[in-house]
């Protein structure tokens, strides 16, 4: 079989965009009813992995999370996971507590399995003014090289009958 690299590099580009899919929970409101400007919220925000056969395990698993118009609401720093202002795993931490348009949020399981779903529960934002807005996430990710290309495989046994007489 002939494989080209540019070919898996491809394939590799898009699966991310063709393979996993993120949601964001409907908001809900600390202060039952709807969401007002000064009160906060809590949602969610899951990954969920293709499964087999096309599936491929992803590790170092980030989840970016943005919130638009910031004019509308912020989304508050978690405690747990860490949240960085950028996808480098060694950038400092954000502040727990404070208010950002976006963070990278970094699980302590970064493993996605195939057809595993991941979910970062508990989350919040909070509404400034009154309008319209949207939580937007998506994950960065590695394809696990290790379950691509599994080392130590064995083929069949060859046999050969034989008679001790």
């Amino acid at each position: 079989m002939a494989i080209s690299l540019p070919d898996i590099r491809t394939a590799v580009t898009g699966y991310l965009n063709t393979s996993v899919t993120c949601t964001v929970s409907a908001p809900v409101p600390d202060v039952p009813g709807t969401i007002n400007p000064n009160e906060e919220f809590t949602y969610s925000v899951t990954a969920v992995n293709a499964a087999a056969p096309a599936g491929i395990q992803l590790s170092n698993l980030v989840y970016h999370v943005t919130i638009s118009p910031i004019s509308v609401g912020l989304l508050k720093v978690p405690a747990s996971p860490p949240a960085r202002l950028s996808s480098d795993p060694s950038a400092p931490t954000l502040a727990v507590g404070s208010f950002v348009a976006g963070m990278f949020l970094f699980p302590v399981d970064n493993v996605l399995g195939v057809g595993d779903s991941d979910t970062i529960s508990g989350l919040k934002g909070k509404g400034l003014a009154l309008g319209n807005g949207s939580i937007f996430c998506h994950v960065h990710a590695d394809v696990d090289m290790d379950y691509l290309f599994p080392t130590s495989l064995t083929n069949l046994n060859g046999i050969r009958a034989f008679s001790v007489v």
